[in-house]
């Protein structure tokens, strides 16, 4: 309702009030429009607020590490982090990121990004089309050409956005990937992306 107005049911033919996922930002819920499931995320509410108070309690057990230990200084990590955790909370910016994806793999086709609907996306919700797939460990115990196939769709939607546009997705954990029944890879969830420069990208690749 914050978000699409009071009368926000009329924006689908279904919306599904238990979550089908949740993270540590935000939960997602299925919902269908026009006969096409979508996937509706939306922020927990007053999440700019707890997100600062993690990251002043961060800082404070930083500056107690660093009384007995200077051996790393933590004022860039921390720096690094605040900067990472205060852009996962735009979703307008993950819609960006998202279509930056998916033009960056649109040669890819055995990688899929889900495609947002902008009418009912705000900077607190993002949907986007529902992209079925189990997940990533039930193929655990494939055999050998299953999960080769499987390794290889992982690397190109990881390393295909580093070397060509030096862009990473940056929170690569298994619940950000899920697989087709043709092996093809989901990748899903945008907000948190590091840009690098040329540069950068040319020393890794020249010392792999």
């Amino acid at each position: 309702a914050a978000e699409l107005g009071p009368d926000w049911q009329n924006s689908f033919e279904e919306f599904e009030r238990r979550a089908a996922a949740a993270a540590s930002l935000g939960q997602v819920h299925r919902a269908m429009l026009n006969g096409v499931k979508l996937a509706c995320k939306l922020q927990y509410p007053d999440m700019n607020s707890a997100v600062e108070a993690d990251l002043a309690q961060l800082k404070l057990i930083f500056s107690v590490y660093q009384r007995y230990d200077r051996t790393i200084d933590t004022t860039n990590v921390h720096k690094e982090i605040s900067e990472r955790l205060r852009e996962e909370l735009d979703y307008d910016r993950e819609r960006r990121h998202m279509e930056l994806f998916a033009e960056i793999l649109k040669g890819e086709k055995n990688i899929h990004v889900p495609e947002v609907k902008h009418s009912l996306s705000t900077k607190r919700l993002l949907t986007m089309n529902w992209l079925d797939g189990q997940p990533l460990l039930e193929f655990r115990e494939a055999d050998l050409e299953t999960r080769n196939k499987i390794a290889l769709n992982m690397f190109r939607a990881w390393y295909v956005p580093f070397y060509s546009s030096g862009v990473i997705h940056g929170d690569p954990h298994l619940g950000n990937y899920s697989i087709r029944t043709n092996l093809d890879i989901n990748l899903l969830d945008f907000g948190c992306i590091r840009v690098f420069d040329a540069t950068f990208v040319q020393g890794v690749i020249d010392l792999y």
